[in-house]
């Protein structure tokens, strides 16, 4: 019984070490976040592009909240690339930088104009605030706008990167290598990936439809001054943000699960099997 019992749990663990210690996907990047919910795709690019945070008390995004000045100049803090050890130092650098005028009460499409795009947008009700669900809709919406030759995400250090299909992944140096047309690219650290899996192996022969190099670059300022925004990726450059098509990439990951699944029915039945001889 307890041989049988130790390879149970086993072949448990075995199952559930599909889960990357780094790499965050629809699943895990929100505490109170539904994987399959219409924007979970867009919260996770934001995230990954710096543009959405944490409120540091815990992982919850709370979108139908108001979103507040505090949280957001703490989260454009990390997009502009400013020092700060916590969310209040955070916050209070995006103020001395004059990307927020007040850290007291909720945000407005106006500070948005403000802070994000250099006044530049033509606002229908400029004084509204939003929810962080309108927030994430409204940068989606605005994220390539054309502001004299930069982007958002090119603004926060980012460059697009490769598209196609995932020949192979690989492991190098503990880094994780996707190859595309026959190219290696490596992820960041701590990589967003729209998938269904978030274990490496699930993605090949998927699609990848849209993805980010994180250049370490970024901090554009109001006017246009401070560092140039990313126009192309260094040598050094990291995929921080990948997203899969879906349907091929499911259907590995479900391939992935079938043995592991097969052995823990077998097990459960010698097991229940065992017990009634007993």
């Amino acid at each position: 019984m307890k041989r049988i019992m130790t390879l149970l749990a086993l072949c448990l663990l075995f199952a559930t070490q599909s889960v990357s210690a780094h790499t965050m996907t629809e699943k895990n990047i929100y505490e109170d976040i539904d994987p399959t919910a219409e924007n979970a795709q867009k919260i996770l690019l934001l995230n990954s592009l710096g543009l959405l945070g944490y409120n540091s008390e815990d992982m919850k995004l709370s979108q139908e909240d108001n979103l507040s000045r505090m949280e957001f100049a703490a989260w454009i803090a990390d997009f502009f690339h400013l020092e700060g050890e916590n969310f209040e130092q955070k916050a209070n650098a995006s103020l001395q930088e004059e990307y927020v005028s007040s850290l007291e009460g909720d945000i407005t499409y106006n500070d948005l104009n403000m802070a994000l795009f250099h006044k530049e947008l033509k606002l229908d009700n400029p004084d509204a605030t939003l929810t962080k669900a309108q927030y994430i809709d409204f940068i989606f919406e605005h994220l390539n706008y054309d502001m004299n030759g930069h982007t958002l995400p090119q603004m926060g250090g980012f460059v697009a990167g490769p598209t196609g299909v995932i020949d192979d992944v690989k492991t190098v140096d503990e880094a994780t290598i996707l190859v595309i047309g026959g190219k290696d690219y490596p992820l960041s650290g701590h990589p967003r990936v729209s998938a269904s899996s978030d274990k490496a192996q699930d993605w090949v022969g998927s699609t990848v439809d849209l993805s980010y190099f994180t250049t370490g670059g970024g901090g554009h300022g109001h006017h246009g001054e401070g560092h140039e925004q990313a126009t192309e990726a260094s040598t050094e450059a990291a995929l921080h943000y990948v997203q899969l098509q879906q349907s091929v990439e499911e259907e590995n990951s479900t391939s992935k699960w079938l043995m592991p699944s097969i052995i823990i029915a077998i097990l459960a039945i010698l097991a229940l099997l065992f017990l009634k001889r007993k």
